[in-house]
């Protein structure tokens, strides 16, 4: 048995382990994730965002998905994960720095981008955390991983990474190395990173860097790199607030039109919005923001026209909220002028919806 297959045995028997390690410490969405598809006939692999449109809402990523990931020993069906949740809270940061092609000679080099690699996960270490340095294609590229032991806002653990890594060129790196989480956009399911374990295109299983003082080995594979990671020390809150990190903030989603946007006016289409505010909109706005995570869901906004009309009005009457949606987000409370609340009695609501007068 060679060494490639040696490592691809350890990591198949490991891969309940991992699974629950990635299910517990890492998903952030169970919706969507990513996967690189093989085309067997070209050679060629390519990154999705799966499960694909018409399956979206039926089938999730679950323990037995994330189990034959860790059990994969050729290229293709590796998966990732999302680096934040629907609304906006990460598990985990991560900072990617890519090495493609061994043999550009204008690359930076392996030993150039480790260095870089090894003094980032130093300064987070320093800081008390516990980053996982990882070898992910064997030619250079490293992930630099650090858990969270709750959610914490993808924001703030964006601002974090982009700043610790805003050295790039001290460090003697050409590009700035992608930082997770990124900045998920209201018409994006955001960005994905890809798990450890077989690389999508390389013969090359992911290799942990030895953070055991005078170590004999500098880097751990197969059997020993699966125990460093199920053995990761979750980031406190008590961690990462003083670096700037917070606990996401709820959100509430309030419809636009009876509710910030005064309405008298009929209706004539998304894009079309003739009426003021509701008076003192912008102030209770603001005061909602003090605590809460606001963002505005209407009919409106399914179009990019009324989205792009509902944005307009608000900047133009100075109400400043956290994203105009597309989809009706998770949130703590909706706020609606044509809502009941259901009380779970069925015989009454249907009473309120007799009854119901706008």
């Amino acid at each position: 048995m060679n060494h490639l297959d040696r490592v691809a045995g350890e990591w198949r028997a490991r891969a309940d382990d991992l699974a629950a390690w990635v299910m517990t410490h890492l998903v952030n969405r169970t919706d969507v994730w990513g996967r690189y598809v093989r085309n067997k006939s070209e050679a060629t692999t390519r990154a999705v965002t799966a499960p694909f449109a018409a399956e979206r809402g039926k089938v999730s990523l679950d323990h037995d998905s994330l189990r034959k990931h860790f059990r994969q020993s050729e290229p293709g069906s590796q998966l990732g994960i999302h680096s934040a949740s629907r609304d906006r809270a990460s598990r985990w940061m991560a900072i990617d720095i890519d090495r493609h092609d061994p043999d550009d000679q204008y690359a930076v080099s392996r030993e150039g981008n480790l260095a870089a690699a090894q003094g980032w996960r130093q300064l987070l270490a320093d800081r008390g955390l516990d980053p996982v340095l990882m070898d992910t294609n064997g030619i250079g590229g490293f992930h630099i991983l650090v858990v969270f032991a709750e959610p914490m806002d993808s924001f703030t653990v964006n601002l974090f990474a982009d700043r610790l890594v805003a050295d790039y060129e001290r460090r003697g790196l050409d590009e700035k190395p992608e930082v997770f989480p990124k900045h998920p956009g209201a018409d994006s399911y955001g960005d994905w990173l890809r798990l450890p374990g077989r690389h999508h295109t390389r013969s090359h299983f992911t290799r942990v860097w030895n953070d055991e003082p005078y170590a004999d080995e500098l880097w751990l594979s197969g059997e020993a790199a699966i125990d460093r990671l199920l053995v990761t020390r979750p980031a406190t809150a008590a961690q990462l607030e003083p670096l700037g990190i917070t606990r996401p903030r709820r959100t509430v989603c309030l419809d636009f039109d009876g509710v910030l946007h005064l309405y008298r006016s009929a209706w004539r289409g998304e894009a079309v919005i003739p009426d003021p505010p509701i008076h003192g909109t912008a102030a209770a706005v603001a005061r909602l923001r003090e605590q809460y995570r606001v963002v505005v869901h209407s009919t409106r906004c399914r179009t990019p026209e009324g989205r792009a009309a509902v944005a307009a009005w608000l900047r133009e009457h100075a109400i400043e909220v956290d994203e105009v949606c597309e989809h009706k987000p998770p949130a703590l409370v909706y706020v609606h002028d044509r809502a009941i609340r259901f009380r779970g009695d069925l015989d009454l609501l249907m009473t309120e919806i007799r009854e119901f007068r706008k």
